[in-house]
């Protein structure tokens, strides 16, 4: 954005603030003085009463109320999760709000990460009013359901929800349409139908869907399309257990968002289905084509699709950190709309391929957790001590690093458990031993802060001398001890059962899934859901109990009453305070009691200091073969993601942009006017 539109938008933002407190101190002046209120000047000008205004206002005022019934529903809402988000979350940055149109209607798709808590950071952070396609089965559910039909979501029922595990077992070879029955499975048995699936999980993390074309015998079927599966099955077939997903027609639910859209309304989607925690995006589905070109096959609309990036900091976790990221929008294009009209299926592809690049545009996705814990420690240790750099300026670096990390990881074996499923199979080569030094000491590094209850940051500034220690230890103490006392009795209670609740939860919806890895996805949701009841049912126990245990007034009962939520928010903001008197409180006390962990926190630095210097040397000698992401000091992330594609065609992007001799001023000019050397 340009610094003219910048100061324009403060400009006009002030006098419209100025213009409100103009208007509303006015309008107290005037209703202060019996001279000067209009109301009773008129009536006793014209002999009316002034109960005739009163009850006149009255009805307009109710009337307009009904009117907007579900407008004023849906900004109560918004407000209330707002409210809600603030304190679920510590902080939550937004980046691009001036990539979103300003009229018309919009399609948002974001990355399912935080299952109903991504809708709710999408909903909370973007001007527009949205409505979302929520699936069927979190529709029918008591709370989430209210609230969805207060937001004006679409519900739409999907096949996974009622998948049933078959019996037997299924033979498949890679290429193939046709599937046979094995270990007592009977297809004529299980009544399958031509476009119901069958799911199959023929690799860690990896999930085929084969679609019935024809039952062809008790013991055979043919399928619409090859079998997809990974080069590592080889070509024979092979028996898979499996899910029966049945054919559920979804025409009525898109007429009704085509209609929607036509209307100017804007929806929300997640394409990747459900949500899961994995460090990369899941294969997209392909509803968010379906809704973009039937709207503008009926209604000659070219609906924008915006994609969104949500990127989580222990997102699970009670103040977790969220930056939102909206990238530029995508329209079909009159070449596209023409390959539409002679084949659907490869219109649908060609234009999920571009929002997928739109959405990793929007987030840092590495192939595991491990290798994302090394791309975020790299870029904290890369920025210069005492700069700190803007949350875009951080995405960026982020970014920077993990398509670093990712050429790679296309070449090289990096030795760490993948969570992508590698569709093309190809013989890497041995990491060169600068590397796997580089990597072992990144991870033993991040291992050693994680025994010590450190966070990078801090080992700059770690006191040694033992007085101060001591001191500090004390002082930490009465802090957490401090912090504590109003978060007992008003969060501590409910805390506690949410935390239950949600392990329970978070155990159970990795049972019945195929694309998790722990489940964490699902527990920030359950928390919030539970506490929306628990919370207020908890304060009117503690004033019935007032009520019957003291000989308070109800008058004063009342008055506490209505007191607790603000109590309860500082009780959040105190424990938040304790929180972080506890992340410092643990090395303290380690310090303290433990020789060993002293000796190794006296070294910290130096290993610290020692890594900056070689993630320097290895960047400097890699940088140039990266390309744009070394080279540029701005990187267009929608153009090079829509280049890099696969993990092939992005080691060979990597090698045709390269040969520059650029030093690290060029990347460090990203976040800073000065050298990083």
């Amino acid at each position: 954005m340009s610094g003219s539109s910048v100061i324009g938008k403060d400009f006009a933002h002030s006098v419209a603030e100025i213009k409100s407190q103009l208007t509303i101190l006015s309008a107290l002046m005037l209703l202060s003085f019996d001279e000067l209120n209009p109301v009773k000047l008129v009536g006793g000008a014209l002999g009316v009463p002034l109960y005739v205004f009163g009850w006149t206002a009255t009805f307009f005022l109710l009337y307009t109320f009904v009117a907007h019934l579900r407008t004023i529903f849906y900004y109560g809402t918004k407000m209330f999760f707002i409210a809600v988000l603030s304190i679920f979350f510590s902080e939550i940055e937004v980046i691009g709000r001036d990539n979103i149109p300003r009229h018309g209607p919009v399609v948002f798709t974001g990355n399912h990460a935080n299952q109903f808590v991504d809708a709710l950071n999408v909903l909370c952070n973007c001007e527009h009013k949205i409505g979302f396609l929520i699936a069927q089965k979190s529709w029918d559910t008591l709370v989430v359901g209210i609230l969805a039909r207060l937001l004006g979501c679409i519900p739409i029922a999907r096949p996974q929800d009622k998948a049933k595990k078959g019996a037997g077992k299924i033979e498949v070879a890679a290429g193939s349409t046709t599937v046979r029955a094995s270990e007592g499975a009977d297809f004529k048995a299980m009544n399958l139908r031509a476009k119901d699936k069958l799911r199959i999980c023929p690799a860690a993390g990896s999930v085929v869907l084969l679609t019935v074309k024809a039952v062809v015998s008790s013991g055979e079927l043919e399928c619409s399309e090859a079998a997809d599966l990974p080069a590592a099955c080889g070509p024979e077939a092979t028996a898979f257990g499996y899910e029966v997903l049945g054919y559920v027609d979804q025409s009525t639910v898109f007429a009704k968002v085509h209609e929607a859209l036509s209307h100017g309304v804007c929806l929300g989607i997640f394409p990747e289905g459900g949500s899961h925690d994995r460090t990369d995006l899941l294969p997209l589905k392909v509803g968010v084509a379906v809704m973009a070109f039937g709207t503008q096959e009926k209604y000659g609309i070219s609906v924008p699709v915006v994609p969104v990036g949500l990127n989580y900091y222990r997102g699970h976790r009670f103040r977790g950190r969220v930056v939102v990221e909206y990238g530029p929008p995508i329209y079909i294009s009159n070449d596209l709309m023409e390959k539409y009209k002679e084949s659907k299926k490869d219109a649908y592809g060609e234009y999920l391929g571009m929002v997928e690049d739109g959405m990793r545009a929007c987030l840092v996705t590495t192939p595991s957790y491990q290798a994302l814990q090394i791309v975020h420690m790299a870029r904290r240790l890369w920025v210069p001590s005492g700069y700190i750099p803007s949350s875009q300026q951080k995405q960026d670096l982020n970014r920077r690093f993990a398509q670093g990390y990712k050429l790679l990881h296309a070449k090289y074996d990096d030795g760490l458990p993948s969570e992508v499923t590698e569709d093309d199979v190809v013989e890497k080569q041995e990491m060169p031993p600068a590397m796997a030094h580089l990597r072992n000491r990144l991870l033993e590094y991040i291992k050693l802060l994680q025994e010590m209850g450190l966070r990078d940051y801090q080992v700059p500034t770690l006191e040694l001398n033992m007085w101060k220690v001591s001191y500090t230890f004390l002082h930490l103490i009465s802090v957490f001890a401090l912090a504590a006392v109003p978060s007992l009795f008003l969060n501590a209670p409910v805390g506690l059962i949410c935390r239950i609740l949600a392990e329970k939860h978070r155990k159970k919806s990795l049972a019945g899934s195929k694309v998790k890895i722990t489940g964490r996805d699902v527990m920030l949701s359950k928390k919030i859901t539970l506490s929306i009841v628990l919370v207020p049912t908890l304060w009117v126990v503690y004033a019935v109990a007032l009520y019957f245990l003291t000989g308070l007034a109800f008058s004063t009962i009342f008055v506490i009453f209505m007191s607790f939520p603000l109590f309860s928010f500082m009780g959040v903001k105190a424990t938040e305070a304790g929180m972080v008197a506890m992340k410092d409180l643990r090395p303290a006390y380690l310090r303290l009691i433990d020789p060993s962990v002293r000796k190794k926190m006296d070294t910290l630095p130096n290993i610290r200091a020692e890594l900056v210097q070689e993630l320097k040397a290895f960047i400097k000698e890699m940088g140039p073969s990266f390309g744009s992401i070394y080279n540029d000091t701005e990187v267009k992330w929608d153009e090079y993601m829509s280049k890099s594609g696969s993990t092939g065609d992005l080691f060979q992007m990597g090698g045709n942009f390269s040969g520059s001799t650029a030093d690290l001023s060029r990347m460090a000019s990203t976040f800073s006017g000065s050298t990083a050397d």
